[in-house]
């Protein structure tokens, strides 16, 4: 038997060992494999947003490979250390350094080119599938045909070969200073009882508690910069958990005589303490990299899923055209050019006129001082608002407003003073605000908020207005709107004019929809990366770790526990193992959810409920697969 042929049947005969690590890394090459095929793909080139899915393509690539090499780097590390003794048995047989060397570098190159030639099969056998996905989401219209690009191949097999060569070298490296003794060793379970800190376990829960709290009652603006905050406490958090908390969750356990004489409890608590000590880190690890999947994925598919809702929460009114009436005579051609295009694509809608008038505010507080803002009528505003079916507010009296201000300033402007001082050119009126409303009305480039008064008020400055001060606007009712979002938005890009400024739901809905279906388009797949890459690093530690218990299984034949038995504690510490980083990661990326929910109108329940769903089926099995790997193991203690 040549070298050749040893290193390749180390690799062969221990199949199930490399699996996990195989299949992850061949999803690498697949996700990596078919974005790379869009890249290069020859219609692609065809489509406006081109350069935004090639920027979004090559920043996935890079975020791909990149967590590919340590997630490559983190698994030969684990199976260098669960064969420690296999390679100390060869030192002992007379195999060189260099020759131990050369075996890990050739057994790391066969999985790394049996993963990629793998990866790059099956994904040009997906690879159809993957751009009817593409065209789905980012709304080409049309489905992108079947293409193989060499240049795709070419560029996954280089940089991933020269991934696997490297981690190999460095694994090489990290073992040039280890003894026959060292190798022998391997990794062994600590000897002394885990300690724990009170302290620390309180801090753990403090840190995380806190970022819970900021998450929950996050808004809008605050989560742009308690984000970096929340992730500051909850890292060194989640760790200390781990580390720490869930050692003093395991004494407390002890600590109890009812239930730790129970049963089986005695055995199972005793060893799942050391092993909780022994994998704190790792299940911190898995915990972050479950957590950023489930939260990614979640936050991407529920903005993805909220773009109606959200349009509709911006831009209020279905389409509106606003012009100064000095610009009478263009605004009366937009209007008529409007309407032909709505009749001649067959789109219902209902329609109407009003004239605001444009004034400044005068107050003490400065934040309210100097501000422009478009007067309605009341009554102008109650037929708006009947219009499009919306809920008509009290009719102020001849001394008051009703401040109109959009959804995000409504709720993070500064408190509305009690009374502020309206000016035009020849109108000056002082009158009580007494209600702030969130604006029922589009945004114009022309005014900052929205104010109605009673009719009589609004004569007063109408009437002594100047021509530059009042102004046109035309709004439109469409009617089930969504059924017609290419034609209106094709419409509404021909509405622009350098005096006449048009706003329509349907362009604040295809803007979103196109940006958020980029985002989740190269979000998702990098997520599913992150959530398999952390199953199969328990895989691994698993492995490491397999003939450690089967000596303390086999301990516990002797003294007369049924195979049953042992099953039941087996299967229960791995259920602890493997599901206890899953359920903190899911309390993680709910109370994200709950920072988006404060931000979003319409409900993110059911898509976050939808993706740990997912998740969660993939994970238990994965588990259910581990499980019987590893209670089949059992049968050699027998």
């Amino acid at each position: 038997m040549t070298f050749k042929q040893f290193a390749f049947n180390n690799v062969k005969r221990n199949t199930r060992v490399y699996l996990s690590y195989f299949l992850s890394c061949m999803f690498a090459v697949i996700v990596f494999f078919m974005y790379a095929v869009v890249i290069f793909h020859p219609q692609i080139a065809e489509y406006d947003f081109i350069d935004i899915v090639q920027r979004g393509i090559l920043v996935s690539e890079v975020i791909i490979y990149l967590f590919s090499f340590l997630f490559v780097l983190y698994s030969t590390a684990s199976f260098i250390q669960s064969r420690m003794k296999e390679y100390g048995i060869l030192t002992t047989l007379g195999i060189s350094k260099s020759q131990l060397n050369r075996m890990l570098i050739m057994e790391n190159t066969v999985i790394g080119l049996a993963s990629i030639v793998a990866g790059i099969f099956v994904g040009a056998l997906l690879t159809k599938l993957f751009l009817m996905i593409f065209s789905a989401i980012l709304g080409t219209g049309e489905i992108l045909p079947f293409y193989l690009s060499w240049k795709a191949i070419g560029i996954t097999v280089i940089l991933f070969f020269i991934m696997f060569e490297l981690n190999s070298f460095v694994v090489v490296w990290s073992l040039r200073t280890k003894s026959i003794m060292e190798v022998f060793r391997g990794a062994k379970a600590p000897k002394k009882r885990p300690r724990f800190s009170w302290i620390l376990s309180l801090i753990a829960l403090s840190l995380i508690g806190y970022a819970y709290f900021l998450a929950y009652t996050s808004d809008m603006i605050s989560i742009l910069y308690r984000m970096f905050i929340i992730l500051a406490l909850i890292i060194p958090g989640t760790y200390l958990l781990f580390t720490q908390f869930s050692i003093a969750l395991t004494s407390l356990l002890r600590s109890r005589k009812k239930f730790l004489y129970k049963n089986l409890n005695l055995l199972m608590v005793s060893d799942l303490t050391y092993k909780l000590k022994d994998h704190s880190r790792l299940l911190f690890m898995v915990t972050i990299l479950s957590a950023v999947a489930f939260t990614s994925s979640g936050v991407l598919f529920g903005l993805f899923q909220s773009a109606e809702s959200e349009s509709e929460r911006f831009v209020p009114q279905d389409f509106t055209l606003i012009a100064n009436e000095e610009a009478n005579e263009a605004f009366e051609t937009r209007v008529n050019k409007l309407e032909e295009a709505f009749q001649e694509n067959y789109i219902p809608y209902e329609a109407m006129r009003v004239q605001p008038t444009l004034v400044h505010s005068q107050s003490e507080v400065s934040e309210w001082d100097d501000i422009s803002f478009l007067v309605f009528s009341y009554s102008d505003y109650k037929s708006m608002l009947q219009l499009n079916n919306k809920e008509i507010p009290a009719q102020p009296s001849a001394n008051e407003a009703i401040i109109l201000t959009q959804d995000i300033i409504h709720t993070y402007n500064t408190e509305l003073p009690k009374s502020l001082t309206f000016t035009s050119t020849n109108k000056k009126m002082k009158v009580s605000t007494v209600d702030r409303d969130s604006s029922q009305l589009n945004t114009t480039p022309f005014s900052t908020f929205q104010l109605v008064v009673a009719d009589d008020v609004f004569q007063q400055f109408s009437q002594t207005a100047k021509v530059q001060e009042n102004y046109d606007y035309y709004v439109m009712n469409i009617p089930d709107w969504e059924e017609h979002t290419d034609q209106i938005t094709e419409i509404y890009s021909t509405m622009h004019g350098d005096e006449i400024f048009p706003d329509a739901q349907a362009d604040f809905y295809t803007s979103m929809k196109e940006s958020m279906s980029y985002l989740f388009f190269f979000g998702i797949f990098i997520s599913v990366l992150f959530f398999l890459a952390a199953g199969s690093i328990l895989y691994f530690r698993m492995y490491q770790d397999i003939d450690k218990d089967l000596s303390h299984y086999h301990s516990l034949y002797r003294i007369g526990l049924t195979n049953k038995e042992m099953k039941k504690i087996a299967t229960k510490q791995l259920a602890y193992l493997f599901f206890l980083p899953f359920i903190v990661a899911v309390i993680h990326a709910g109370f994200a959810y709950k920072a988006l929910q404060n931000i979003l109108v319409s409900s993110v329940v059911l898509p976050s409920t939808y993706i740990i769903l997912f998740y969660f089926i993939v994970h238990f099995i994965n588990f259910i697969f581990i499980r019987n790997i590893y209670t089949s193991k059992l049968k050699k203690v027998m």
